[in-house]
């Protein structure tokens, strides 16, 4: 570690990788917001339909009451009909004033019930009750709509104001747009916007700053699948002039815990990629970090790994955070940023490919891990070697056009 005397920079990996995890919780807090309030809609609604049901179905009632009333009705007038000629008289008036007795009190009942009936098809029941609470439980759901759109609105913003363009070592707005004249093999990374802006950003300043520490953190959505990116960084120190050698050393975060630093001794002047570096004892990396300094055998640590181990890992080794500046985030990447990868690397590597090839690209996605960037890129070199052979064996050297045959 060098001297407690060294500028401490603006900001440093771990302050980033709080401020992505904040976010993060940030916007779970939000869906599960929008998904509580989904759920109380749905309740809501399916309280109406029950409601509804329960009218249609006291309406139905009343209705077949009425019917069964009717038919009733109908059967004491054919009874009173049948009687007529078989009783006295003075038996069919008395059956007569006990019929219509019975009849009027039977209407009287059937025009309440089929009244009841109009009362509830016609929405007169409950309907102020329930307007007013549909009222306030609208206005709810818009307060809460209204307050989620501000939050989001305030993170988007913060990320915004954060994604500028930030010089890491002072804090003031970097160009990332002149003068930087960077390798080809880079391409493929920069037009990922989050990341392509990560690059531009730490190459830029280390070009400004080249007395502070070049070590970076390359943040995936794994712990592994990240190294190929790590290489080309690397290769770019090299090819820019930041380190003195080519020498690339990668090792995973387990293996490392177990070996001696004197198997890093020919790596003086090189870069040393650690693999799922939230793996790394912390002992280790200390001990990695004082070797890597410019007295000793002055190599560049890159780190890759998914946020929580590394956000974790920093925060048990405040000592080291201020040895790691910059981060390439890549941690977000999907389906679309690996086409756009892909189709860097077929044109970095001097092929042709129409879109039905692209597609079988993405296709192969599919059987893979989300973020794995090596194994994609390992992929598309099994296919350029098929293509390779395919030609030599036509007789077609050197065309590079990749065809379906190469899958």
């Amino acid at each position: 570690m060098e001297d407690e005397e060294k500028k401490k920079p603006f900001t440093n990996v771990f302050q980033k990788l709080k401020n992505i995890l904040r976010r993060m919780s940030k916007k779970k807090r939000a869906e599960d917001e929008a998904a509580r309030l989904a759920a109380e809609e749905e309740a809501r609604l399916a309280e109406e339909e029950a409601k509804k049901a329960a009218e249609e179905e006291e309406r139905r009632i009343l209705e077949e009451q009425a019917r069964k009333a009717a038919e009733e009705q109908a059967e004491v007038e054919r009874l009173m009909k049948e009687t007529e000629a078989a009783k006295e008289a003075k038996a069919k008036r008395e059956a007569e004033a006990k019929a219509k007795k019975e009849k009027e009190a039977k209407k009287k009942a059937a025009a309440k019930k089929a009244e009841a009936v109009k009362k509830v098809a016609s929405g007169e029941v409950g309907t102020k009750e329930d307007q007013e609470k549909d009222k306030k439980y609208q206005e709810e759901v818009k307060r809460r709509a209204e307050q989620a759109a501000r939050r989001a609105q305030q993170d988007a913003e913060e990320e915004a104001a954060e994604d500028a363009s930030i010089d890491p070592v002072t804090g003031e707005k970097i160009s990332t747009d002149d003068g930087l004249d960077l390798p080809v093999y880079l391409n493929k990374y920069l037009k990922l916007a989050k990341t392509g802006d990560d690059i531009k950003v730490a190459i830029s300043s280390i070009q400004t700053h080249p007395e502070t520490s070049k070590n970076l953190v390359i943040l995936g959505h794994n712990g592994f699948g990240t190294v190929k990116v790590g290489e080309d960084l690397a290769r770019s120190y090299f090819d820019l002039g930041f380190v003195s050698s080519d020498k690339i050393a990668k090792i995973k975060a387990k293996q490392l815990n177990k070996i001696g630093l004197e198997k890093l001794s020919g790596l003086k002047g090189g870069c040393l990629i650690i693999e799922n570096a939230g793996l790394v004892s912390p002992d280790k990396l200390v001990e990695v970090i004082r070797d890597s300094n410019k007295d000793a055998n002055d190599y560049v640590v890159v780190l890759t790994g998914e946020i929580d181990s590394l956000a974790r890992f920093f925060e048990q080794n405040q000592e080291i955070v201020d040895e790691f500046v910059y981060l390439i985030d890549i941690h977000k990447i999907k389906e679309r940023g690996m086409s756009i990868i892909a189709k860097g690397y077929v044109k970095e590597k001097g092929y042709k490919a129409d879109k039905v090839i692209f597609d079988r690209f993405k296709s192969a996605l599919g059987s893979m891990e989300v973020g794995n960037i090596d194994r994609f890129l390992e992929f598309i070199d099994n296919v350029m070697k098929k293509c390779d052979d395919r030609e030599a064996s036509n007789g077609e050297t050197g065309k590079k056009v990749l065809s379906t045959e190469d899958f």
